[in-house]
């Protein structure tokens, strides 16, 4: 009789140990998913196509992501980095406010011994180090938009610049790049001090509107975003001001862009595809975290289109899963390869 309990006893165990198996390997599974403490200024905009970039690459690898906003404030910012630490995040990806709130937030997740990617911020010199900043080379870009312009059109060039909020990280190196090229370049002039357009229409409207008002002398206008580009459209109309007197420059390559470009309203588009961008962010920090091939610092690909070349050229904002190889390419090797395109 006891046998019989003993093997009956015996039974109900394995029974019960068959049973909580799988919930025992998924709550492993569970704790050993990473998870990647995201920092962006808010989700709107270019950071909308950010946002599903890098979530494309973390859905697809399995990878929690926390987000955190800071509206380009450097305190909000500081708020975001801490609360991610005492959360217990594995990693952190931030676009700083500025290089000095960059480096206080390298700074205090080097402290914590969380590994820190930095993007689109630059860094101020300081105790605080990222393992890895992925931008947009700002200041190329800029100098590169000076010479395509100057190569592309004749007579003298007298350019209206409109950014976004004077003082943050790529705003400060595309004027500097932009500047440093227009020295060099015969016939081409800012027209007046570059504007803040706070990569906003309304304010860009004003100022396109002001600048006319006021009887400012531009045949050449540069929006840093789509949204400040629209400003300047809906701003030369309202003056009613012929857009075919303004070559019209939008640095962004957005939904908006495209409508405007279909529409003969823009003749010139930097193609920055965020949305990609955000997957090699992703791609890269969640390569460091896995023993994979990353870089350290590398700048995403950016194309100059035109509205004879934009449909073939011009890379979209929204990607998805088929970018992935193109992505995976690209970490590895640091250049982009068109050939991967989907």
């Amino acid at each position: 009789m006891k046998k019989r309990v003993g093997v009956m006893l015996f039974v109900m165990i394995l029974g019960l140990f068959i049973t909580l198996a799988p919930v025992a390997a998924q709550g492993g599974a569970e704790k050993d998913q990473l998870t990647i403490g995201v920092v962006i200024p808010y989700q709107i905009g270019w950071f909308a196509g950010f946002h599903q970039g890098f979530s494309t690459v973390a859905e697809a690898e399995n990878v929690k992501i926390i987000w955190q906003f800071h509206e380009y404030r450097p305190d909000e910012e500081t708020k975001a980095i801490q609360n991610l630490i005492s959360m217990g995040v594995d990693a952190i990806n931030v676009t700083s406010a500025t290089p000095e709130s960059a480096e206080y937030s390298c700074r205090l997740a080097n402290e914590a011994g969380i590994p820190i990617q930095v993007t689109e911020s630059g860094v101020a010199p300081g105790a605080g180090k990222p393992f890895a900043d992925i931008d947009f080379n700002w200041y190329e870009t800029y100098q590169q938009i000076a010479k395509e312009l100057r190569a592309a059109e004749t007579g003298d060039l007298d350019v209206l610049l409109i950014q976004g909020f004077l003082g943050s990280p790529p705003v400060m190196q595309g004027i500097k790049g932009f500047e440093d090229a227009i020295k060099t370049l015969p016939g081409m002039k800012l027209a007046a001090p570059p504007q803040d357009g706070q990569y906003a229409t309304e304010p860009s409207l004003n100022i396109t509107k002001g600048m006319v008002q006021g009887g400012l002398d531009f045949n050449v206008a540069i929006g840093s975003c789509q949204e400040i580009t629209e400003g300047i459209i809906q701003g030369l109309k309202e003056e009613n001001v012929d857009l075919d007197d303004v070559v019209i420059v939008s640095v962004n390559g957005g939904p908006q862009d495209v409508v405007n470009l279909q529409d003969g309203e823009i003749d010139y588009v930097v193609s920055q595809p965020v949305g990609l961008h955000g997957m090699i962010c992703a791609q890269n920090l969640i390569n460091k975290m896995t023993g994979r091939t990353f870089q350290t610092k590398t700048y995403s690909p950016i194309v100059w289109t035109t509205r004879d070349n934009w449909k073939t050229e011009l890379i979209p904002w929204e990607v998805d899963a088929s970018w992935i190889p193109l992505v995976q390419d690209f970490v590895k090797t640091g250049k982009y390869n068109a050939s991967l395109r989907p």
